[in-house]
């Protein structure tokens, strides 16, 4: 049977128990994963650091890492994560 929502009606659609506890943990899981996004970002950001600099050497350094890799150039944009 389908649910049916009346418009201009003065009642409020009575909402289950079950639908209001799913509601509640989407709510949590949203709040969850966007607290971890940052953390995950991080954790990346240091991997890339970490094998840039095995593969050129140390940031500011003349030598160091494996022949015919440099540093070079750089980017300032960061990453989109639209939903």
């Amino acid at each position: 049977m389908k649910k049916v929502i009346r418009i201009g009606s003065k009642r409020k659609p009575k909402v289950s128990a079950q639908e209001l506890a799913l509601t509640n943990n989407l709510k949590s899981k949203v709040e969850l994963i966007q607290a971890l996004i940052p953390i995950g970002l991080s954790a990346v950001a240091e991997e890339l650091k970490h094998q840039v600099q095995q593969l050129a050497g140390i940031k500011h350094g003349r030598q160091g890492g494996l022949p015919g890799h440099y540093r070079w150039g750089g980017e300032s944009r960061g990453i989109d994560l639209s939903l």
